[in-house]
């Protein structure tokens, strides 16, 4: 159960992020297309995660920096960018929704 929360906590924060950076910020333009290319990045990411959390060494940095670099090579193999550094971009922004994310929940990022 407790990989199972893994992999959706980091599924939503590398979702969002995708959705963030593909549509440059503009959530008017959402199509199918952007929902299954920002799942695909999720679903890696989060797969990664889990992998990951099975590392002899936790840290609250280490999680955030991994669903950052997981979510931008993610975003690499997920689909073709919409602009230049459009996986950089997502993954950045993954980083500081995962620093939101334990700001707010007072919680270890799950790794």
């Amino acid at each position: 159960m407790d990989k199972l929360k893994t992999l959706l906590e980091n599924f939503c924060i590398a979702w969002t992020a995708c959705i963030v950076a593909m549509t440059q910020g503009d959530l008017g333009v959402l199509s199918v297309k952007h929902f299954i290319d920002a799942s695909e990045t999720g679903v890696l990411t989060g797969l990664a995660m889990v992998v990951a959390s099975f590392l002899p060494w936790k840290s609250k940095w280490l999680g955030i920096f991994l669903v950052g670099l997981f979510t931008a090579i993610a975003d690499t193999l997920a689909h073709i960018a919409m602009f230049p550094y459009e996986a950089i971009c997502t993954g950045f922004g993954a980083m500081l929704l995962a620093m939101l994310y334990e700001r707010v929940f007072k919680r270890k990022i799950p790794t």
